[in-house]
């Protein structure tokens, strides 16, 4: 790294070697950076055009794209989680409804007419003889 001044003002200058002919040339710390971060060429004293190939503007773009795709995951795994837990509570549902059904069946009450029977089989069989539970 060198250094020139002029008048009050020093510019710091970053030695680079050119990739295609090996020449070595200065350019100035900022323009460094301004081309680390944007990408675009630059040129060493015999003209060959060159660029930094990781440059932040890249990376960021990259990193953008990155988000997206796992944003877009995350979306997907919520609604697959959202529609799972719809059917797990109308299956929960289906459970408890029929769970009921035979709570009231198993103390003598009749699926069909709902009256209560001491001896719920004989009605069944008499009254109702189409059901099959």
């Amino acid at each position: 790294m060198a250094a020139t001044e002029r008048g009050t003002q020093i510019e710091e200058f970053i030695v680079e070697t050119c990739c295609n002919c090996g020449v070595s040339f200065c350019m100035t710390e900022d323009l460094k950076k301004q081309r680390l971060g944007d990408g675009q060429s630059f040129y060493c004293p015999n003209g060959h055009s060159q660029h930094y190939t990781n440059s932040n503007a890249t990376k960021i773009k990259r990193l953008r794209e990155e988000l997206e795709r796992e944003r877009q995951k995350i979306a997907m795994l919520r609604s697959t989680n959202e529609t799972t837990e719809r059917r797990r509570r109308a299956a929960q549902g289906v459970a408890t409804k029929r769970k009921k059904k035979l709570e009231r069946v198993a103390n003598g009450v009749c699926p069909c007419c709902s009256r209560s029977f001491q001896n719920l089989a004989r009605h069944m069989s008499h009254q109702h003889p189409e059901f099959h539970g």
